[in-house]
């Protein structure tokens, strides 16, 4: 599915995942990297934990995605609502997650997560209960193309972050 195919008048929801969807990370190999060592990962959940205002600034240096951003000023205008679905080992980062959102993307965007990527799609149908709207008024954006195909396989809109560069 591409973001051509999908008409913003018809959604409700958006969704989108945070590492490398919402928060470009510097360092590609950021999730290797904490896992070289006992010592690096729990150092990062640690920094992540105890450092949330700056730690993707920082610790962990992140930017935003500026086509992303101007999508969510037009989502912004539509009313519809935004959410950020990340799969985590831990929640001790989720603050930090939540930091860099309210920081970068605005205030409205709120952070949940779920324990595998597999688990995003029952993330998204309790996020559809919560809203009170139809799967194909939610779209997901994603950087993971087996994210975006299983979600796409349970007619769930979703189309991978490149797709939306391209479009926009």
């Amino acid at each position: 599915m591409k973001l051509n195919d999908i008409n913003l008048n018809n959604l409700k929801v958006v969704i989108f995942d945070f590492d490398d969807t919402l928060a470009i990370h510097k360092d590609r190999e950021f999730s290797k990297h904490r896992s070289e060592s006992e010592e690096n990962f729990i150092n990062f959940y640690l920094n992540a934990y105890m450092n949330p205002n700056y730690f993707y600034d920082e610790i962990e240096p992140c930017t935003r995605s500026e086509t992303l951003y101007n999508l969510i000023k037009k989502l912004r205008n539509k009313n519809i609502k935004m959410y950020c679905l990340s799969a985590m080992k831990f929640s001790f980062h989720l603050k930090a997650k939540q930091s860099f959102i309210n920081k970068h993307y605005g205030e409205d965007i709120e952070v949940i997560s779920t324990s595998l990527q597999e688990l995003k799609l029952k993330g998204v149908k309790i996020i559809q209960k919560i809203n009170n709207c139809n799967l194909d008024e939610i779209l997901f954006i994603d950087d993971r193309q087996d994210v975006i195909e299983l979600l796409n396989q349970n007619r769930v809109k979703a189309v991978v972050v490149n797709d939306i560069e391209e479009a926009l």
